[in-house]
């Protein structure tokens, strides 16, 4: 790993342990009721924890991005859930990204905490028709007051070749004309030249990492987080993509959610900004064997309420940037020349003969 990509984690990583539960200042738990509160509030995981799907856009200056998004439990431990979470991207640059990951969370007993982790197998299908894979790690910690997460980006593939294409020139010089004896000789010389150049993809290997806030006073009507984050990914034909991000995410009902994102460099997400907006409901896929309704609950998603922490037991994992691919410029991957010549001749009487008939025809007049 390179030192820029090292030194990045070691910040990453920093920001997160900002955000770790703790104590204040006060000598109070910064998360979670505690005493008498917390005998009166206890937070305990839904039973049992429901799956979601989500259907999404997300919108840029020069790239537009639809997804569908489900989480599957599929193991439900005391205050713990395992989950199969699948994500299908379609980008109108044409590529497409579908992904398969496990993931776990976990409740604390008695406490708004929740810590989660996941890894991911990514599928991407460029724009350029090149299939790459890769892999993604994460981790998360979602509290009533703050949230943090960092995602890691490990490609599984080489650089394969985008696009190739041949420049040819042609240079003529003529020499001449030229007399020589009774001769009159030009010379076309003509050298065609070839030249390959070739364009390779490649994906990018990185992190971000970001730490957020709910907004007091704001959340009694609207659930409303501002998000701060850095970033860092290596770009194997040129500079590297590294900066800041910021993001603000409202819960306009439970299950509608709107995104306003900014990144430092617009190549990752089509642009600076990026606008999102989602639905999310409960999906059970194991009811669909028992001949319940699968949705059951949804209705609960769009009635205007304060979600209880627990249901974000379901909450979608928030991944990274849209564009996974980097290209590099036109590569000269072959020169070749070749060349011909040719000559035209005009054959010419000698100056001596022409005199000669001028003398012979003035005599016989």
């Amino acid at each position: 790993m390179r030192k820029p990509l090292a030194s990045s984690i070691a910040l990453t990583l920093g920001l997160l342990a900002l955000a770790t539960p703790g104590s204040n200042h006060a000598g109070q738990p910064l998360f979670g009721p505690t005493g008498k509160e917390a005998k009166e509030k206890i937070v305990a995981p839904l039973d049992p924890v429901p799956g979601a799907i989500t259907l999404g856009g997300e919108f840029s200056e020069h790239l537009q991005t639809v997804y569908l998004d489900s989480l599957t439990p599929l193991w439900r431990p005391g205050n713990a859930v395992v989950f199969l979470n699948t994500r299908n991207n379609f980008n109108d640059s044409h590529q497409y990204t579908s992904s398969y990951g496990l993931g776990a969370r976990y409740l604390v007993p008695d406490r708004e905490v929740i810590f989660g982790v996941n890894a991911f197998y990514d599928s991407i299908d460029s724009q350029f028709d090149n299939q790459f894979r890769s892999l993604g790690f994460g981790a998360e910690m979602l509290t009533h007051w703050v949230d943090a997460r960092f995602n890691y980006y490990l490609p599984a593939s080489d650089d394969i070749l985008a696009t190739s294409h041949l420049e040819r020139t042609t240079n003529t010089t003529v020499t001449g004309p030229t007399r020589v004896g009774n001769q009159i000789i030009t010379t076309t010389n003509t050298r065609h030249r070839t030249r390959t150049f070739q364009t390779f993809e490649a994906e990018l290997e990185g992190l971000n990492g970001e730490v957020g806030f709910l907004i007091p006073g704001l959340d009694r009507y609207m659930e409303t987080r501002v998000f701060g984050g850095y970033y860092h990914y290596n770009n194997p034909f040129g500079h590297d993509y590294n900066g800041f991000k910021a993001r603000l995410e409202a819960h306009f009902l439970p299950g509608i959610i709107g995104n306003v994102e900014w990144w430092d460099d617009s190549y990752l997400n089509g642009g600076h900004w990026t606008a999102g907006l989602r639905a999310s409901v409960p999906f059970d896929f194991f009811n669909l064997f028992s001949g319940r309704n699968p949705f059951e609950g949804a209705g609960e998603a769009f009635r205007p309420r304060q979600r209880e922490f627990r249901e974000r037991m379901s909450d979608m994992v928030i991944r990274s940037h849209r564009v996974k691919t980097v290209t590099s410029g036109p590569i000269e991957v072959s020169d070749s020349s070749t060349g011909s010549t040719h000559t035209d001749t005009i054959n010419v009487p000698p100056p001596s003969e022409g005199k000669q008939i001028i003398c012979l025809e003035m005599a016989a007049g």
